[in-house]
């Protein structure tokens, strides 16, 4: 089915799938293409890494069809684990020919999917061992702006206020420091963290604006920390929209080191 015979191919089409809001599709695809792949005894290089890149989106695209059915989050969770594993296998494969470059490349992409296993927790209920990847994320990644946002927001949700997010807290006002001034790209304003997904200003802001009012119970030190460098985002679009800012000064510099991974959660509207 789909051509399984060219992995290239299929994950060219799945992503194309995703991209266009067709995830049952896209979930088949993935599934078929990784049960495939883990089959095969002697995987070459190429393919290892093409099964790392099925297994990352796979578990995605079960995590964002995951709300509609239960137990599509289990089986991201375990594509997860899957993806842990063949990661490392791929890592040792690069060394094993004396790529040391592309070996660190491999293992700088397990923050992010410790951020995937941590929401996956998250929407579970399983909101201490959500903490855990969260944490872990940032430590393999210093100031990840993706964990922190999500650490904040499972705090919120487990216990209902931020009253004890202190360090939480603070923690994303660095990452938000961390991640440089807001660029324009297109018609988007973005936030570029080295060795990270882009983050769209105006959606990081909506999310995490309703966290710093009273009611949240956020202790006042933090509160007005975080609530100035929201603040201060939003005055820097407003500023490149009038020309007063430039619109992509670390543009450039900064794409050529974003991780490459791809980010449904875009297409989903999440």
């Amino acid at each position: 089915m789909f051509g399984m015979s060219d992995p290239t191919a299929v994950l060219t089409q799945m992503r194309r799938y995703a991209s266009e809001g067709r995830l049952e599709m896209a979930e088949v695809m993935a599934g078929e293409m990784t049960e495939r792949m883990l089959a095969e005894k002697d995987r070459d290089l190429e393919k290892q890494d093409l099964l790392v890149q099925g297994l990352r989106d796979y578990a995605n695209i079960l995590e964002i069809r995951g709300p509609e059915k239960a137990e599509k989050l289990k089986l991201s969770f375990g594509a997860n684990k899957e993806l842990a594993k063949q990661r490392k296998v791929l890592a040792k494969m690069h060394k094993s020919e004396g790529n040391q470059a592309a070996a660190k490349t491999i293992r700088e992409h397990q923050a992010d999917d410790e951020v995937q296993a941590g929401r996956v927790l998250a929407l579970m209920g399983k909101s201490s061992k959500a903490m855990s990847r969260f944490a872990k994320a940032n430590k393999l990644r210093p100031n990840h702006l993706e964990a922190c946002i999500e650490a904040l927001s499972t705090e919120f949700l487990s216990k209902g206020n931020l009253k004890k997010s202190t360090k939480l807290s603070n923690a994303l006002t660095s990452a938000l420091h961390a991640a440089g001034s807001v660029n324009r790209n297109g018609a988007a304003f973005q936030l570029l963290p080295v060795g990270q997904r882009a983050a769209d200003v105006p959606a990081l802001i909506e999310r995490v604006m309703p966290w710093t009012v009273g009611s949240a119970g956020m202790p006042t030190p933090v509160q007005s920390k975080l609530l100035d460098k929201l603040n201060d985002l939003s005055v820097q679009v407003q500023r490149i929209e009038s020309g007063e800012q430039a619109a992509n000064a670390a543009l450039s510099a900064a794409v050529d080191k974003l991780n490459p991974t791809m980010d449904y959660h875009a297409f989903s509207g999440s």
